[in-house]
């Protein structure tokens, strides 16, 4: 069986040659990383600092709006924006996970955010 799966993989795999590769596509892919990598130090390394894990949450939905390129999309910082802004809930919702991770009074707020968010992306 497995040398059948190793078949099928060696014949159907194909990886693309030097002139075939778009330097700008590769480019805009690297930095499209940036945010996520960044979220992912800030929550690793802010624990319990509240401005980082924020910051955090913030690249992290950044990272999941940043579309691969393809040659019909057409992408500007306003269409970013845009996408960035429509997953509000979202936002809210994990804000209020890193609230209650503060501890404290902030427990009341992050419970209360994670509410509204949740009845939001419900609805």
């Amino acid at each position: 069986m497995h040398i059948h799966l190793a078949y099928a993989l060696q014949t159907s795999v194909t990886l693309p040659s030097l002139e075939q590769l778009n330097p700008g596509d590769v480019l805009f892919r690297l930095l499209a990383l940036l945010p996520l990598m960044g979220g992912y130090l800030l929550a690793r390394e802010g624990k319990g600092n509240l401005l980082f894990e924020v910051a955090a949450v913030l690249l992290l939905v950044l990272a999941t709006v940043i579309p691969f390129p393809s040659p019909n999309s057409s992408l500007s910082i306003q269409n970013l924006l845009d996408l960035f802004v429509s997953r509000w809930p979202v936002m809210v919702f994990l804000l209020g996970l890193a609230f209650i991770r503060d501890g404290g009074w902030k427990i009341v707020a992050g419970v209360a955010m994670m509410g509204v968010s949740g009845l939001l992306i419900i609805h």
